[in-house]
């Protein structure tokens, strides 16, 4: 993902506006779920067993794209990028759900953050580095389901393996596609 600049609204981030970007976090993470969740039962025809937790649904769909297209299409490498990118933001979602200790207001010499703690390791993320992640989380259930859903006998289909779909999915998704 990209690093987008901090503007001067982070410095006027309330709590209040804070909390609302948890809460506006946990919705696209349900809404990125419910997309890979719905093309795993697609695939399989009903969700299996292996795959009820978010980690192991993506696992599931991941599989499921590298077995239904041609090793050559863009699919299977585009699962595995956007599981692998995928990790960070899943572990803050996970830290945030299960070890919440704290919210803070942005101050004249701190940004607005959310912390979290497990395992008796502190974590934190900025008001900035969470609207970046917001941001591309919320386009992810339109890529998961170009991703899954590819027409192959379309002219200009994103599932084929040009330079100008590569460039495509690192501008649209910032996923970082490589070269053959």
């Amino acid at each position: 993902m990209a690093r987008m600049k901090s503007t001067g609204a982070a410095l006027g981030t309330t709590y209040e506006r804070i909390s609302g970007a948890l809460g506006s976090l946990l919705l696209v993470w349900a809404s990125v779920e419910k997309a890979v969740r719905h093309e795993v039962v697609r695939a399989h025809g009903l969700l299996p067993p292996k795959a009820r937790g978010i980690a192991a649904a993506l696992q599931t769909w991941e599989s499921a794209v590298i077995e239904s297209q041609p090793a050559n299409s863009l699919g299977p490498p585009l699962a595995k990028t956007l599981r692998r990118q995928l990790q960070k933001p899943l572990d803050v979602r996970n830290g945030l759900c299960h070890g919440l200790v704290g919210i803070s207001a942005a101050t004249e010499h701190m940004q607005a953050t959310l912390r979290w703690e497990i395992n008796d390791v502190r974590h934190a993320i900025s008001w900035d580095d969470l609207q970046e992640q917001l941001g591309w989380l919320s386009k992810l259930p339109r890529a998961v389901s170009i991703i899954s859903n590819p027409s192959f006998e379309r002219a200009g289909s994103r599932a084929t393996n040009t330079a100008e779909n590569r460039a495509w999915w690192r501008s649209e998704f910032s996923f970082d596609v490589s070269e053959p």
